[in-house]
């Protein structure tokens, strides 16, 4: 038996708090991605929530007067409820977003690709394609600075003189001037790829590394260890054209990407965590590519809960 469908004032209340909840540093983005899954109504609920909340900051200066102005002459408020929305809808709204917005800095712009791939133009021409189940945040309503907060982009960037792009991923700082490169976050490692012009990326407590053309830079997070590889234009965000190319990745890299491409929770057994995968595995094949995987790397895989689990060959 199906649960009852959520009424709209429900969606639209839980996209207000998620929108706020996503511009703390702590935020919960697996928690968000599932609740995004759930329905595709969430996806379109949060997508007018921060419509809303841009519109809100483009006129603060205008709703700053008139809240001045309503104390300066102690007026009555108006209580006729706005057109456009009511009950609990206008008091979330009004509570999480236009009030905070007459005081705050310019709000955080977040961007959110769910089961499928979502295509992003930003001001500048930036080009961003978004994997399934990746986040990208435009800080502060900053064209040049971006934040990936889960999962992997494609970034397509016209060169224009005196600006420099920067995009931060987990504790690592992609800064880039015009070019075309791939950024991949998981928990364990960052994976820059780049297929035109240069890049530099910089962890926060280490020196900057330049990454060129037909090179990747693949970085232990947390351990300040990083290798350059040579990696095929054409296969820098291969995703996007349906195939995820490896060239001696490690695993968790691997199990990362079929967790976002099937949705479900995939994880490594210890003895499997040092090894390293290459080969081709097609998405459309879906929860195929865990049996795909499994026969290319000679190991096993056995349902774990709801998700799956890698085991070495004879275990169970």
């Amino acid at each position: 038996m199906s649960a009852p469908r959520q009424s709209d004032d429900d969606v639209f209340e839980q996209a207000v708090a998620w929108h706020r909840a996503l511009a703390r540093d702590d935020a919960d983005w697996d928690a968000y991605m599932s609740w995004l899954d759930q329905d595709p109504a969430h996806r379109v609920a949060f997508d007018e929530v921060a419509l809303l909340d841009r519109m809100i900051e483009d006129h603060a200066p205008s709703l700053q007067r008139e809240e001045d102005a309503g104390v300066a002459d102690h007026a009555p408020q108006n209580t006729r409820k706005p057109l456009w929305i009511g009950g609990s809808i206008a008091a979330a709204l009004a509570a999480a977003i236009a009030l905070p917005m007459l005081t705050k800095t310019p709000a955080d712009m977040v961007y959110h690709a769910a089961a499928q791939s979502r295509s992003i133009t930003l001001a500048g021409d930036t080009r961003v394609t978004l994997a399934p189940r990746s986040s990208l945040v435009v800080q502060a309503g900053d064209p040049t600075r971006l934040r990936l907060a889960a999962g992997e982009a494609y970034f397509a960037v016209p060169h224009v003189a005196g600006r420099t792009l920067s995009i931060r991923a987990g504790d690592y700082d992609v800064r880039d001037i015009g070019t075309k490169f791939s950024v991949n976050l998981t928990p364990s490692f960052l994976t820059v790829a780049v297929a035109e012009g240069n890049v530099s990326v910089q962890p926060h407590t280490g020196n900057a590394a330049a990454v060129p053309a037909g090179k990747q830079l693949l970085a232990e997070r947390g351990r300040g260890r990083a290798r350059l590889s040579t990696v095929v234009a054409s296969d820098v965000a291969s995703w996007r054209r349906g195939r995820l190319v490896y060239a001696d990745a490690p695993l968790d890299v691997v199990v990362a990407d079929l967790s976002r491409y099937t949705g479900k929770r995939v994880s490594v057994d210890q003895r499997l965590r040092n090894r390293k995968f290459s080969g081709v595995l097609a998405i459309a094949n879906g929860p195929g590519m865990f049996r795909d995987l499994a026969e290319l790397m000679s190991i096993s895989s056995r349902p774990d809960g709801a998700g799956v689990r890698f085991i070495p060959v004879g275990e169970r």
